[in-house]
């Protein structure tokens, strides 16, 4: 089995976690773990450990190249981590192994994510986070447009007015040119 980062390396078999046997590269760090192995160390897990905030932070030089599966020669393909995480790995949709470049799997155990693995490629998962990233965009644009102080008065007030029983007389009495027209 060929490293795909490396392309020339083997990969040796290392114990990742307890019960969680993958392939590592002696040159470039990165580890696989197959499909079948990842399932059989989740089932040993007594539950999902919930997410928690870094204490650490690792050195992850996310490899960009395009990645072949060390197991059957297909195209490894990227997905976004999210959660404050801002790497991708590479996933095999054939054989669902996956690629974790040099600390990736550091990173992700240190916030609890590495039971979740198997989600990350899911449909939910990728559109969470791209349901984060456009509410960011926007975050980023209105506080550009308005300035910080007049976009959090705004967030309180449209927070205020969704609680209103008359949101929408409320609503139109704010948006009339002559309030004093009733």
């Amino acid at each position: 089995m060929k490293c795909p980062v490396c392309r020339s390396k083997q990969l040796k078999s290392v114990n990742l976690e307890e019960h969680l046997n993958a392939k590592t590269c002696s040159q470039c760090e990165g580890n696989w773990i197959s499909s079948e192995e990842y399932q059989k160390w989740l089932d040993q897990q007594k539950e999902t450990l919930p997410e928690k905030e870094p204490e650490v932070s690792f050195d992850i030089k996310d490899n960009t190249k395009a990645k072949l599966c060390p197991q059957c020669d297909r195209i490894l393909i990227k997905y976004k981590v999210g959660h404050g995480v801002d790497f991708f790995l590479d996933h095999c949709s054939s054989c669902n192994g996956v690629w974790f470049d040099k600390n990736e799997w550091d990173a992700l155990k240190e916030r609890n994510l590495h039971d979740e693995v198997h989600y990350m490629f899911t449909k939910s998962w990728q559109k969470k986070i791209r349901d984060e990233e456009i509410r960011e965009m926007l975050n980023k644009m209105y506080v550009s447009k308005f300035g910080k102080d007049s976009y959090e008065e705004a967030k309180r007030i449209r927070e205020w007015l969704q609680e209103q029983p008359e949101t929408m007389t409320l609503l139109a009495f704010l948006s009339d040119e002559d309030p004093y027209q009733l």
